[in-house]
């Protein structure tokens, strides 16, 4: 395998780290690498030589990321891997700050994703002026005019 080849390989193994981060249930004794079809061994092989030694969440997620991978057509994988050189271009604060974001979101409530995704979608309605404009105003508003805005909001949501 060239050299070229395995660092593809290797990207696209924590690619589907990446992509398998809240997928599947960590089982105590982990995946053995003999339960894993010859594809995703195939794919996983820059990392076979430590498979053993890894916690088994992370057995678990490489497993399950990897079958789903195998799963996606040519344009899935494609843009999976766009998706991935987007990520790893960011900077390491803005990646953590992402996860942070993506942790907080995974501890909602059903209610409160909803609640998101209403407020998203409201805001990919908006012309690119209008977010422009929101997002200035927003930047401008200490924290204790942000808290009273996002307090405000809530109440009227909930009603009288």
């Amino acid at each position: 395998m060239s050299c070229r080849e395995a660092l593809r390989r290797i990207s696209i193994a924590i690619g589907l780290l990446m992509l398998a981060g809240g997928l599947g249930v960590a089982h105590a004794e982990g995946t053995a690498w003999d339960a894993l079809s010859p594809e995703q061994q195939q794919l996983l092989g820059p990392v076979a030589d430590r498979w053993a030694g890894m916690p088994a969440d992370q057995q678990d997620r490489l497993a399950n990321g990897s079958q789903r991978w195998a799963q996606m057509d040519p344009n899935q994988r494609t843009a999976a891997q766009e998706r991935f050189k987007t990520w790893r271009g960011l900077p390491a604060d803005k990646r953590e700050k992402i996860r942070k974001q993506f942790d907080r979101y995974q501890k909602m409530t059903p209610e409160q994703k909803a609640e998101v995704h209403k407020a998203y979608d409201r805001v990919r309605q908006m012309t690119p002026e209008q977010r422009n404009e929101l997002r200035d105003r927003w930047r401008k508003m200490s924290p204790e005019e942000r808290r009273t805005q996002i307090e405000r909001r809530r109440s009227h949501r909930r009603g009288p």
